[in-house]
């Protein structure tokens, strides 16, 4: 049982068995989550996004470890939590907009795909520590390129 409920989590709810992309899947769905708890709540607490954040790394870092030993793969394309967690960690401190969720949306593929310095290299980082690390880090060089665009556009 705990198997199949790490992998129900590490996949982001079997979303990274979706043929195609599960990677952008998995952006996507953070995204549409995140705009969501923001729209019923009327706002985002930074407290609740960091909480929130902290959760889906610790629950990421143990579940996508027990998935990728079931998957047979050291990163298997299905685990996408870390690509979940990436994409929540974009938004942190910033404005919820259409602008802003689109940008950082596209921004932490670009970064989630390209894999700038050192992102690579955290890949190597043992279990589900090397799995969620290059996606938080990727999540990083989004934010802080949405907040300079955001500082340019809005002074």
């Amino acid at each position: 049982m705990r198997r199949k409920i790490s992998l129900f989590l590490a996949t982001g709810c079997f979303l990274g068995f979706i043929p195609g992309a599960p990677g952008t899947y998995g952006s996507l769905a953070a995204t549409v989550s995140f705009y969501l708890i923001y729209r019923f709540s009327h706002r985002v607490l930074p407290e609740l996004h960091l909480s929130i954040l902290g959760v889906i790394v610790i629950v990421g870092v143990v579940t996508s470890a027990e998935a990728s030993l079931r998957l047979g793969s050291e990163d298997p394309p299905e685990v996408v939590i870390d690509e979940v967690a990436g994409q929540v960690l974009t938004f942190l401190f910033l404005p919820v907009s259409s602008w802003n969720l689109i940008l950082g949306t596209a921004l932490f593929r670009i970064f989630d795909i390209w894999k700038p310095y050192p992102i690579r290299r955290l890949e190597s980082l043992k279990n589900g520590v090397g799995i969620m690390a290059d996606d938080l880090l990727a999540g990083v060089y989004s934010n802080i390129v949405l907040r300079l665009v955001n500082a340019m556009i809005h002074g």
